[in-house]
C-alpha cells in the first residue's frame, strides 16, 4: 500500500466528514500524523484544487474534489440505476435508502426521507452507528465474526449478534426500530452496499410486497437480470 496516497486520502475524508476548516496541527492530531508530512500532503492537494485555505490558513475541500465529485456522478452506472428506480417508484412516505459501510459507521449515499424530492435523495452522506442502521446490519452480516468485532467491537457485537444471524439467515432483513417503524433492508447484489426501506408503518402495508420491491430494486441497481414472470 502506497503510505501517501492512503494518507492523502484519510486528510481529504477528514475534511469532507469534519464539518469546519482543519489546520495542521489539528489534522495531525486527528490522523496521528506529522505535522510536516501533513503539510506536504496539503501542499500537494493544493495545487491540485482539491483543498483550499482561508484567511486563517486552515484547509476546507476545494473544487477540485467537488468537480471530481459531480463528474463520478453523472458517470456513474449505480447513481444512474438508482435515479432511474427512484423516478419509477415516485414519492411516498415510506424512505429510500442507500448506504455503506465505513468503519463503524454506516454512510447513507442515497435518502429520500419519506416523500422529499429525488434531487434531495442524491448525496445525502449522513453517517451513523452501524448498530442504529438496518442497513449496518445487514452490511455487518456479510462479515465474518471475527472481522465485525475487530470493527465494532466486542460490546456491540454481542448486542447485535441476534440480529445479525438474521440478517445472515433472510435475503430480506427486517426489523420494528420504534412504534410505526418497520425497517427492511436488502443487499446490493455485487456491491458492498445495501438498500432498504424505512418509516414502515407495519400495520397498513404488505410488508411481503416490500420486500419483493427491495429484491426488484436491488437487482436493477446493480444490472443484475430479473427472473422471468
Amino acid at each position: 500500500m502506497n503510505s501517501t496516497v492512503f494518507d492523502a486520502f484519510r486528510c481529504l475524508n477528514l475534511l469532507a466528514t469534519g464539518n469546519r476548516a482543519f489546520g495542521i496541527r489539528e489534522i495531525g492530531r486527528e490522523l496521528a500524523l506529522d505535522s510536516a508530512k501533513v503539510t506536504r500532503l496539503m501542499q500537494t492537494l493544493l495545487a491540485l484544487e482539491m483543498v483550499q485555505q482561508d484567511a486563517k490558513r486552515k484547509y476546507r475541500l476545494g473544487m477540485g474534489i467537488h468537480r471530481l465529485s459531480a463528474s463520478a456522478i453523472h458517470h456513474s452506472a449505480f447513481y444512474t440505476a438508482a435515479l432511474e428506480m427512484l423516478e419509477e417508484t415516485g414519492s411516498h412516505n415510506v424512505s429510500i435508502v442507500i448506504g455503506v459501510l465505513s468503519g463503524n459507521q454506516v454512510v447513507y449515499l442515497l435518502h429520500t426521507r419519506g416523500g422529499k424530492s429525488i434531487a434531495r435523495a442524491i448525496g445525502n452522506y449522513e453517517s451513523w452507528p452501524v448498530r442504529d442502521s438496518v442497513i449496518g446490519i445487514k452490511l455487518l452480516a456479510t462479515l465474518s465474526d471475527e472481522e465485525i468485532i475487530n470493527r465494532i467491537g466486542i460490546h456491540d457485537y454481542h448486542l447485535l449478534q441476534q440480529d445479525i444471524e438474521q440478517a445472515r439467515q433472510h435475503q430480506v432483513f427486517g426489523k420494528a426500530w420504534a412504534p410505526g417503524d418497520y425497517r427492511l433492508a436488502c443487499i446490493i447484489p455485487g456491491m458492498q452496499a445495501a438498500i432498504a426501506l424505512s418509516n414502515i408503518g407495519g400495520d397498513k402495508v404488505n410488508i411481503d410486497t416490500l420486500r419483493q420491491f427491495l429484491i426488484s430494486a436491488a437487482r436493477k441497481i446493480s444490472g443484475e437480470s430479473l427472473p422471468p414472470v
